[in-house]
């Protein structure tokens, strides 16, 4: 892994941390104001569907799978654009 993409990842995770503290805080002060909380989740796009698999993580190799797949589908389109 290259030293850069991890300084991203690491970045990414602080990032993330940060949102769920503010979405925490969001949600903190919706409920002193009386709000309904369901909203500060949506504001910060944390809210998510449940996935088909109900949530078991993708492996290696069906990511790759799948981003193979993307870049065909892509390169296609734009062949024929």
């Amino acid at each position: 892994m290259t030293e850069r993409r991890r300084l991203l990842e690491l970045a990414l995770l602080g990032l993330e941390a940060e949102q769920q503290r503010i979405a925490a805080e969001i949600k903190h002060v919706r409920a002193e104001l009386g709000q309904p909380s369901t909203t500060a989740t949506r504001t910060l796009g944390t809210a998510r569907r449940t996935a088909p698999n109900k949530g078991t993580p993708m492996s290696a190799a069906q990511k790759r799978k799948i981003s193979l797949a993307m870049k065909r589908r892509w390169a296609e389109q734009r062949k024929g654009a």
